[in-house]
């Protein structure tokens, strides 16, 4: 786990303790979703970062972002009626940050952010949920 020195460690750290797990998304497999994906929200129980991600203030934003995804993709557990219902439970983040967080996700993701002391003038990223065929 990273060091609760730096807002990206406390913001690990805050997952861990919510039992979500953050990792690097490394497959042998194959490769990684697309160069524009920044993370992988899946059930609201695992944050998959992208591994080229290697700037710490945007990994940290688009964590925090992930984190208000898995907070909003459960509407039975924080009771918001206009909670997001993904198909599959799973949400890509985009490396596309927006400028200024509109209400819901965006805004509490920037609050996350500056809880854990990041300073940004916005956290909040284009989020896509896909849809499964």
């Amino acid at each position: 786990m990273p060091e609760l020195t730096t807002p990206f460690g406390r913001m690990c750290h805050t997952a861990a303790q919510l039992g979500i797990v953050v990792l690097d998304a490394v497959d042998d497999q194959g490769p990684w979703l697309g160069d524009d994906t920044a993370a992988i929200v899946a059930c609201g129980e695992c944050i998959a970062i992208n591994p080229d991600i290697d700037d710490d203030e945007v990994r940290t934003d688009v964590l925090a972002m992930a984190l208000a995804l898995t907070y909003t993709m459960s509407p039975s557990q924080n009771g918001h009626r206009k909670g997001i219902t993904t198909a599959g439970s799973f949400a890509l983040i985009s490396r596309t940050r927006a400028a200024e967080p509109s209400s819901g996700p965006g805004e509490l993701a920037t609050l996350i952010a500056h809880e854990h002391g990041r300073e940004t003038s916005s956290a909040a990223f284009e989020y896509t949920v896909p849809v499964f065929n």
